[in-house]
């Protein structure tokens, strides 16, 4: 989950900021007026649970890239994150949806990457990062200390890890959101993409089986089927259009998703991105951070080696992390672009920084 409330409070400071109302010149103002709106407890946008992963996907830094040992991260100490936590008031999140709406014309009902991150991210913790959550052998258990505190729960696997009696203990533990994540409508397709180990034929069979179960079995969580863009040739279109048509008459919520960490990998240069964000700049050094499998805190999902670290969970609560001098920084060279050499945010990163909107007055 975000600071839904930041996100709202923030938008004068940000429209005059994409307009070029404020300068480089306001670079103090700017970051005075950031830190105030700011919340002084953290929000915590996902928990990786483990970097264990069985899959070699093209498109994720993973697989190449990533030097950090394995691991899943210690009971005593997700539950130590979690009893730092606190959902959003549904009173709450239903002015932010309306404000959505009102400034933004996003809705709900209209399936996309945008509608998904508003209207489901927004009041979820996210249970996966750089590792396969199926992966991990107490992901029941976790979802389970989650719905105990009743903080909503949401992750993205590989429906070729999945069976049905998998997907029925994260549902009984109270999983909000199940997330399939699909790359080709063929054998082939989807093992270029993310290795030798990912099928279609069962995986598909699968996903329409676990939601006859949860029919059946009257479970609430909301099924994503996604495929993510990775071209935006005719056939890739017309895949797409294929994978949105297969869901039709199904309860789902069915979307087709920019690719992330297209610094690393894209295979079309013409691609367009949907994100929101795109056309804005990033905010999670305000809106939130997150937890990586051995406590590291790091600024957002896209640190796979945990290069940005700002503090560890086993040496200081969350919110003295999240007010410590390293965000501090952090939040700094956002705004003035002053990053350290070689730094991730500057050089291996898609999001549009603060300071990029900035013009010289």
């Amino acid at each position: 989950m975000f600071d839904i409330d930041f996100f709202k409070q923030a938008q004068s400071i940000k429209d005059r900021i994409i307009s070029g109302e404020a300068t480089r010149a306001d670079v103090l103002a700017i970051e005075q007026e950031l830190d105030g709106l700011r919340a002084k407890s953290p929000h915590v946008f996902n928990v990786e649970t483990t970097n264990h992963c069985n899959m070699t996907c093209v498109m994720c830094p993973r697989t190449t890239l990533m030097t950090r040992e394995n691991q899943w991260i210690d009971k005593e100490a997700f539950e130590n994150i979690l009893d730092q936590m606190a959902p959003h008031k549904e009173e709450d999140l239903n002015d932010f949806w309306k404000f959505i709406k009102e400034t933004y014309g996003i809705t709900f009902e209209y399936r996309s990457e945008n509608a998904f991150y508003f209207y489901i991210v927004s009041r979820c913790l996210i249970l996966h990062g750089y590792g396969e959550p199926l992966v991990d052998k107490n992901i029941v258990e976790r979802v389970q200390a989650c719905t105990d505190r009743n903080i909503p729960t949401y992750f993205s696997c590989v429906p070729a890890n999945l069976s049905v009696k998998r997907a029925e203990e994260v549902m009984k533990a109270g999983l909000s959101v199940l997330k399939f994540s699909m790359d080709g409508l063929t054998n082939e397709q989807q093992k270029s993409v993310r290795g030798r180990l990912n099928d279609f034929d069962k995986s598909y069979q699968t996903m329409l089986d676990v939601i006859e179960m949860r029919e059946k079995k009257g479970y609430k969580t909301l099924i994503v089927p996604t495929m993510i863009a990775l071209s935006e040739d005719d056939d890739t279109k017309e895949m797409h259009q294929k994978f949105l048509d297969m869901w039709k008459g199904y309860d789902v919520f069915a979307y087709v998703k920019s690719q992330d960490n297209r610094w690393y990998f894209e295979d079309d240069d013409e691609m367009d991105n949907n994100s929101h964000y795109q056309e804005q700049y990033c905010e999670y050094p305000w809106s939130s951070m997150t937890v990586m499998a051995d406590g590291s805190v790091v600024p957002c999902t896209q640190d796979y080696n945990c290069e940005m670290k700002l503090g560890d969970i086993h040496d200081n609560s969350l919110q003295e992390i999240w007010n410590g001098d390293a965000y501090e920084k952090f939040r700094h060279w956002h705004i003035t672009g002053n990053f350290p050499e070689g730094h991730k945010c500057a050089t291996r990163c898609d999001q549009v920084k603060l300071f990029n909107r900035l013009k010289d007055k």
